[in-house]
């Protein structure tokens, strides 16, 4: 059954007319086996407002213009209420009592040991060259023989005496191994091995 604009009521409000010239739907009563059940009474609480009830969802006519602002009631900040600027907020200082730790190297590597050091393995290692002038043959054994010496003599000052000395001892005695070694190259290139 189609149901036309005149026949439209708001709901709670009045029952509409019926349309002319239309015959008013009549209900029949259904026949049943069981009679019919009616409800219990409910206790209903009286309706405050009179009149029409609104839609669901509708909360009054529209309303033009812009939202309110929420941020109007908020109480203002202690920063506002004095005055201040609320920008940029800086942290707290922190006041240490104590001063940094200062790391200090217990046995620092002076450029003066390490002068003496580097003085001292080469007239060690010039010593030991000294004794086999006559061959090249013995010059290499002897120098390799100063050379590892004078190595365990600044592992044992890196250890328990002046690390600066001990550098400069291994760098001396080091340039008279590489001379040595460059010696024996130059004799195996002529076809001669100094070592055996």
């Amino acid at each position: 059954m189609a149901v036309s604009e005149s026949q439209w009521k708001e709901p709670g409000g009045p029952a509409p007319a019926p349309a002319p010239g239309r015959p008013q739907a009549t209900a029949f009563p259904r026949a049943t086996a069981f009679p019919p059940m009616t409800p219990a009474p409910q206790a209903t609480a009286p309706q405050a407002t009179v009149g029409p009830t609104p839609w669901p969802g509708a909360m009054g006519p529209p309303v033009v213009g812009p939202p309110p602002r929420l941020s109007a009631a908020r109480p203002p900040t202690p920063a506002a209420a004095y005055g201040a600027w609320q920008g940029a907020v800086r942290p707290p200082v922190f006041k240490v009592s104590q001063p940094r730790p200062m790391y200090r190297e217990p046995l620092p590597v002076r450029a003066q040991m390490v002068s003496a050091g580097a003085a001292a393995g080469a007239g060690w290692m010039l010593l030991f060259g000294l004794l086999m002038l006559g061959s090249a043959r013995g010059y290499v054994w002897i120098t390799l023989v100063a050379g590892i010496l004078a190595w365990a003599a600044a592992a044992v000052l890196a250890r328990f005496g002046d690390r600066g000395v001990a550098v400069g001892v291994a760098a001396s005695s080091g340039v008279a191994v590489t001379i040595a070694g460059v010696v024996v190259a130059y004799q195996l290139a002529g076809g001669d091995w100094l070592l055996w």
